[in-house]
């Protein structure tokens, strides 16, 4: 349930007590009309709303005593080395779907591929992409007000804004290289990678650990518990963007934000 909507019910709620006091001080002022005062004095009372809403918090713990519904990293600018999680094709055609892979350029002009694509790390995982500086991890963990909900999933992405200066130095063109990875903290081989399409600025699905590429669903969200998602940022290898002398240019970290939702469970 979105603010507004739990505000309307709190007000009801408040509303129907106040009528309440005041129908029991008119009933009280009839019996004894000799009394010129009367008061009428409830037990403390709050409101509480019956549906679930989701709360966010930075980290992997926090939502679960958190009230906040968006929170903002303090990210600094930071570089990378381009990488690919299965968009890029080794030679041979063999797509590392689900792995991190890099490879080098043929001219710091042309970052078409040029050798076979090498796995980062033991593994290809995003912790290994993120120690050797391919990618970017935050953390984040959300919890639920009332009643449990189910189905908790990417609801969808959207695109920061670049400055004067990121335009001159060809930041528009690398956000396009831009992927958010989503990796569910309880389940990490549910994931989804999110990318501008080719002609506009909207974010879609890449690639997911799905069938079809379909947005996974990362399952519950409790109270009183944390769900941990992990975001991870990294530069698409494939892209046509990018290429040593434009990453050269690169001055600041693109901003993004991840939209998380989920559906009330009806079996409390």
């Amino acid at each position: 349930m979105d603010t507004k909507a739990l505000k309307k019910q709190m007000g009801a709620a408040i509303a129907m007590v106040l009528v309440a006091a005041v129908a029991l001080g008119s009933a009280t002022f009839a019996w004894f009309v000799t009394n010129n005062s009367v008061k009428a004095t409830t037990s403390s009372i709050s409101a509480q709303s019956n549906a679930a809403y989701m709360t966010i918090a930075k980290g992997t713990t926090g939502a679960k005593d958190a009230n906040e519904s968006a929170v903002e990293t303090d990210v600094k600018d930071k570089a990378l080395f381009p990488a690919t999680f299965g968009e890029q094709a080794d030679q041979g055609s063999v797509a590392h779907v689900g792995e991190f892979w890099t490879g080098n350029g043929t001219t710091t002009t042309n970052g078409a591929l040029k050798d076979a694509l090498r796995k980062i790390g033991a593994n290809g995982t995003p912790t290994e992409a993120v120690d050797e500086g391919y990618a970017f991890h935050v953390p984040f963990n959300v919890s639920t007000k009332g009643q449990k909900m189910k189905d908790l999933k990417v609801a969808g992405i959207a695109n920061g804004k670049y400055d004067a200066t990121d335009e001159a130095n060809n930041g528009s063109a690398l956000a396009k290289a831009l992927r958010v990875l989503v990796v569910d903290g309880t389940d990490a081989r549910k994931w989804v990678v999110y990318g501008q399409e080719a002609d506009s600025t909207k974010y879609v699905v890449k690639l997911s650990s799905e069938d079809g590429n379909a947005v996974p669903n990362f399952g519950e969200v409790l109270p009183g518990t944390d769900h941990v998602v992990n975001v991870y940022l990294y530069y698409e290898g494939s892209d046509v963007a990018v290429y040593t002398n434009n990453l050269a240019n690169l001055t600041k970290t693109n901003k993004v934000t991840v939209e998380f939702a989920a559906t009330p469970n009806g079996n409390n």
